[in-house]
């Protein structure tokens, strides 16, 4: 039989589930504690034990959007082979990973903070805690030799900053041609960055 803390966390995934769910399909302005409850199959009075208002709600969301991410990039990855390249092997699962349901349903709470100022403060905390949670992942994906580079922090946070952009760009595609002749690009750029004869003397 569960314990009361297990019972407790089982409903609080379940509610961050439900309210991811609702992200994906139908956006942040379906977001509403109303909705959120009625997709959880909970009472009102639980789901405002655990989250008393929509902006705690979207603060722990993110927290929870960050675990699936970084839980589907390190998937990814897993897939290659051993001696797989550790550029293409790195960019090849962020942009999968960032093509999956939890973080589309990251940018659309990003997206919506533009004009919520509640939502963009509780997202500035969580976010702080994710970006690190972010370097931590891309840095074990590009693995300790490209991670080693005088330079990789510049390529660390380009890559992120390129990736986000190609995502948020798929809603203008009909196919990932266009995103895929980006990703090519940008593993050839990251290439040539990390040749470095004299890392005194770029």
């Amino acid at each position: 039989m569960a314990t009361r803390e297990e019972q407790k966390q089982a409903t609080r995934a379940r509610i961050l589930d439900a309210a991811t769910d609702l992200l994906v399909r139908r956006g942040y302005s379906a977001l509403t504690t109303v909705a959120v409850q009625e997709a959880a199959g909970l009472s009102r009075g639980a789901l405002l034990h655990h989250f008393p208002t929509i902006a705690e709600l979207s603060k722990a969301l993110v927290q929870n959007l960050v675990q699936r991410n970084e839980q589907a990039a390190l998937a990814a990855a897993a897939r290659f082979d051993a001696d797989a390249d550790p550029v293409d092997r790195a960019l090849a699962a962020l942009y999968e990973s960032m093509t999956r349901p939890a973080a589309q349903a990251e940018l659309e709470l990003w997206a919506a903070a533009r004009t919520d100022q509640d939502l963009a403060a509780a997202l500035q905390h969580a976010e702080r805690a994710a970006g690190r949670d972010l370097v931590r992942v891309v840095d074990e994906l590009f693995g300790p030799e490209v991670v080693a580079h005088p330079r990789y922090p510049v390529i660390r946070d380009l890559t992120i900053t390129v990736l986000r952009g190609t995502v948020a760009g798929r809603v203008l595609h009909t196919s990932e041609k266009s995103a895929r002749a980006t990703l090519r690009e940008w593993a050839a750029i990251v290439r040539t960055l990390l040749v470095d004869q004299d890392p005194l003397h770029p």
